[in-house]
């Protein structure tokens, strides 16, 4: 699920740089540009996190993690929290889904308030643009882009770093994957609160069967299914309507083939 987040990071880094430049005494005007990826990388307050895998593979192996995460949520939405709600957890692996599941979370939370109230979340934050610190955390130490250095140094957003804690492909997917485990079992925690099972929606058309979602989220999904906690449903396309059952499939039985690795 999170194989290219340099992007992502250019475009959080452009929104945090534009709230900063207040404070700095440089007024920016309403019609101004956001910074560009030029201008994110020469700023000098940017250093990138180079935390050592080994300790980040422990820290998200265990609920303590989740704890963490669950917390993190309801500090943005408490009603993640109250007896009643309908919470919603989104998925998205592959080409196209990623925008496919933005336009779901916001449908649900900006929609008309309803009786008992509905919530969507999803691995990287509350709501698509409130972001868990733990995930900007994650962006911030940049496994994907430390797990290719060249000559021993790394290229991130343009420059290049030693890396005092070398990362290898296996340790990057491990690490988003744990992540995303520990995303799942918020589910556990918001039943349990809620007292209703989540509704879990997948965009996952076209996912590889070694990426992150098949890999690691699906088999938790199928235990939190089994016990319960969650109810799985996926899309049948990327214009899939929450509110219309039509355009899902529900079970974990019921999820699309995978692609096969290459």
């Amino acid at each position: 699920m999170r194989k290219n987040l340099s992007l992502v990071m250019l475009i959080l880094l452009a929104i945090s740089l534009a709230a900063l430049v207040p404070l700095s005494g440089c007024a920016t005007s309403a019609g101004s540009k956001a910074p560009t990826a030029t201008s994110v990388q020469d700023q000098p307050q940017y250093v990138p996190v180079f935390t050592d895998p080994a300790k980040k593979i422990a820290e998200t192996s265990g609920q303590t993690f989740t704890a963490e995460l669950y917390a993190q949520a309801l500090a943005y939405e408490p009603l993640l929290g109250k007896a009643g709600s309908q919470v919603s957890m989104g998925y998205w692996s592959a080409k196209g889904n990623h925008g496919s599941l933005v336009r779901v979370l916001d449908a649900i939370n900006e929609g008309p308030a309803t009786t008992p109230p509905q919530k969507a979340i999803w691995d990287e934050g509350a709501t698509s643009s409130n972001q868990y610190p733990a995930y900007d955390t994650m962006l911030e130490e940049h496994w994907y882009e430390r797990d290719n250095p060249t000559g021993g140094q790394v290229t991130i957003f343009g420059k290049k770093y030693t890396d005092p804690h070398p990362v290898t492909v296996a340790q990057a997917d491990q690490i988003w994957g744990q992540y995303s485990q520990r995303y799942a079992d918020m589910a556990k925690k918001i039943r349990q609160a809620t007292g209703k099972p989540v509704r879990v929606l997948c965009f996952v058309q076209g996912a590889k069967a070694n990426r992150i979602f098949f890999t690691y989220e699906f088999p938790e999904l199928k235990t939190l299914e089994q016990s319960g906690d969650v109810q799985v449903f996926f899309a049948k396309t990327q214009d899939a309507d929450p509110n219309n059952p039509a355009d899902w499939t529900q079970g974990s039985a019921s999820a699309p083939a995978p692609v096969p690795a290459q």
